[in-house]
Order: structure tokens, then C-alpha cells, then sequence
């Protein structure tokens, strides 16, 4: 247990242990529904990757959502340099330059392996998922969603909404006018208030179903 508390809080894997733990929080707060899987992803008006979302696409990590991608690099990341870091404290000498440059030399093994391991596993997975995006904010005005996880209102709400691309995209959801939509409930997006980035959306009446999706 020393070793293991030793190597986690010491050079380099200090600089992910406290990361590890934020993404398992984070986590925990989506499998409550506290939170969105798909918080950091943003596109613009026409449906591209913007911020964040389009760096992830640049580096090959954007076939997933931002926090999946994020927390493969963490998690590989802090295993690597926690292996290097136990090598590391296995040779016997107590040499800090010695120790500083051999933590670096993990340091940066540790981001390469990061990188190459999380890219082959979202292209490995993407083959697997129906094509993200294709479907802009405003397009999605007008069109019908489901509500989940518990009961949308004017202060929380989640809904997914499958896009043209045929993807099951969640996204935040508010009401106006005190007006409280069940979980399981099927609604209508009648706008995008773009100030807090939510669309709002209110109950639909299948009678009165136009023909849309």
C-alpha cells in the first residue's frame, strides 16, 4: 500500500492521480444523472466541432464524446506512469536528478502511450456507432424528443433525439411557464436559447402530429 500511495502521489503520476479522480466523479454524477456524457462537446450554428470538441477531432479523438475520450487519455495516462513510476522506485538510487530525469522520460511515454492507445480505441469503436452530428441546433427546432432521466423543467432536463445520421443524441432540455414533462415523455423542441446553450421544448400531442420525427 505504501508503494502504491507513493507512486500515485509522486512524479510524474501526481500530475493524473488528482485528474483520475475528478473523471471517476464526474462519472459517478452521470450514472445519477446529475450531469450529461456530452457536457464538453459544442458545435456551432451549422453543426461543426468547436473549442474542445474540435481539438478532439484534430487529434483523432472526436468519434466519441469529449468526456469519453478525456477519460481513456487519464486513465491510460496514470496506469502507464504508474508502472514506470514503480519500475522507477525499484532501482536502487537516490540520485534526485537521476530520479527527476527518469520520472520525465515516464512522463512522456506515458502521454504518447495515452494518445496512441485512446486513438485506437475510438477508431475501434467508432465502427461501431452510427455517425455523431450532421444535425445543427436550430435544425433540431421543430422536431420531437423523449425525455430521460427524471423530469424536465425550468431549471433541469435532459432528452434524447435521434439526428439524421440515424445517432441517439442527448441533449439539455429546459421548459417555460412552471410547465414539468415526465420521464419517458415525448416532447417538442420549440427553440434553442443559445445564452445557456439549452433547447427549449414543451409537451406534444401525438394527435397533432405533422409528419415529423
Amino acid at each position: 500500500m505504501n508503494l502504491f500511495l507513493g507512486t500515485a502521489f509522486g512524479f510524474p503520476a501526481v500530475l493524473f492521480t488528482p485528474l483520475l479522480l475528478v473523471v471517476a466523479a464526474y462519472w459517478v454524477l452521470v450514472l445519477v444523472g446529475a450531469t450529461d456524457s456530452e457536457l464538453l462537446d459544442a458545435v456551432d450554428a451549422d453543426g461543426a466541432a468547436t473549442g474542445l470538441s474540435a481539438l478532439m477531432h484534430r487529434a483523432r479523438l472526436g468519434a466519441v464524446p469529449v468526456t469519453v475520450a478525456l477519460s481513456m487519455l487519464v486513465c491510460v495516462a496514470w496506469f502507464v506512469s504508474m508502472m514506470g513510476g514503480i519500475m522507477t522506485s525499484l532501482l536502487d538510487t537516490t540520485s534526485t536528478p537521476l530520479l527527476l530525469a527518469l520520472g520525465a522520460v515516464v512522463l512522456l511515454i506515458a502521454l504518447v502511450a495515452a494518445w496512441a492507445v485512446t486513438s485506437g480505441l475510438v477508431m475501434t469503436v467508432a465502427r461501431f456507432l452510427p455517425r455523431r452530428g450532421g444535425d445543427s441546433k436550430h435544425e433540431l427546432v421543430g422536431r420531437t424528443c423523449v425525455i430521460r432521466i427524471g423530469e424536465a423543467g425550468e431549471d433541469f432536463g435532459q432528452a434524447e433525439i435521434t439526428t439524421s445520421g440515424g445517432a441517439a443524441l442527448t441533449i439539455p432540455v429546459r421548459t417555460t411557464g412552471g410547465e414539468v414533462l415526465p420521464l419517458g415523455g415525448t416532447a417538442l423542441i420549440f427553440d434553442h436559447r443559445a445564452e445557456d446553450d439549452v433547447f427549449l421544448v414543451t409537451h406534444f400531442d401525438a394527435a397533432l402530429d405533422p409528419g415529423q420525427n
